[in-house]
């Protein structure tokens, strides 16, 4: 009798799971595509642009002036990248910084372009790496080519602090894109992961440097191999790998 009442007690606190269902799971929705930016006519851009200009003082709220950015972050005009290139250089805040710098790829293309390079040459603008990521994004979208390589090829190994590691990525995004055959000397550089040759060198850099750069490679890893990839056709997992390869098959 008690086996029988500890029998029912169990199945009572433990019912048998419902069957599973033969029904083939529901994909989910893709996100929803952002976007394209509202061209805008010259008179409502004339008029944006002086707002922008009119609420980035040093006495507005950072929500007051991120409010400004929301009433021109949906459109698209030449007399928009005056005004937001003022907050990429000017502005107390790197967040909105960043959104500035983020907002000019919404603009006409060929101007757009030609004030993202002159900020990327500003001493000031490309200390802060976060900023500097989102040129370098806008950039990639706005007809870069390879003639602008010169520009930004010296911006990925300055260090490699976790700050900068947004802007390692956006430059390995752009050279993946654009297939950028210049660009094979650095992702080689970065391939392997980071170890002196010769721990015992006095000109070796300290150990903060490995640490530093060994946290950085983990991070963007795969996309150097990807960037290879996209640059040669061929999958390496080793700088010496890729390097034989290249010398039988020199890219041209």
């Amino acid at each position: 009798m008690l086996a029988r009442i500890l029998i029912g007690l169990l199945s009572w606190q433990d019912p048998a799971p419902p069957p599973e269902s033969k029904e083939a799971p529901v994909a989910p929705a893709p996100a929803p595509a952002p976007a394209a930016p509202v061209l805008l006519g010259d008179k409502e851009a004339k008029e944006l642009a002086a707002e922008l200009d009119r609420s980035m003082t040093a006495s507005a709220s950072m929500a007051d002036r991120n409010r400004a950015l929301d009433r021109v972050a949906g459109g698209s005009h030449a007399l928009l990248l005056k005004p937001l290139a003022s907050v990429v250089e000017k502005d107390k805040s790197i967040v909105l910084r960043k959104r500035a710098a983020s907002l000019l790829r919404n603009q006409p293309a060929n101007d757009a372009k030609a004030t993202i390079r002159r900020l990327l040459k500003n001493a000031a603008v490309r200390s802060q790496p976060g900023v500097t990521a989102e040129l370098v994004r806008g950039l990639s979208h706005c007809g870069y080519t390879p003639a602008l390589w010169s520009e930004i090829d010296g911006l990925f190994e300055i260090d490699y602090q976790a700050e900068r590691v947004p802007l390692q990525e956006a430059l390995l995004d752009l050279i993946t894109v654009h297939k950028e055959k210049q660009a094979l000397p650095l992702l080689l550089r970065n391939l392997d992961e980071p170890a002196p040759e010769n721990e015992h060198d006095a000109s070796n850099p300290p150990q903060e440097y490995w640490e530093a750069r060994w946290k950085a490679w983990a991070v963007w890893k795969g996309r150097v191999k990807e960037a290879l990839f996209a640059v040669t056709g061929q999958r390496f997992s080793t700088a010496a790998e890729a390097k034989a390869w290249l010398k039988k098959n020199p890219l041209r």
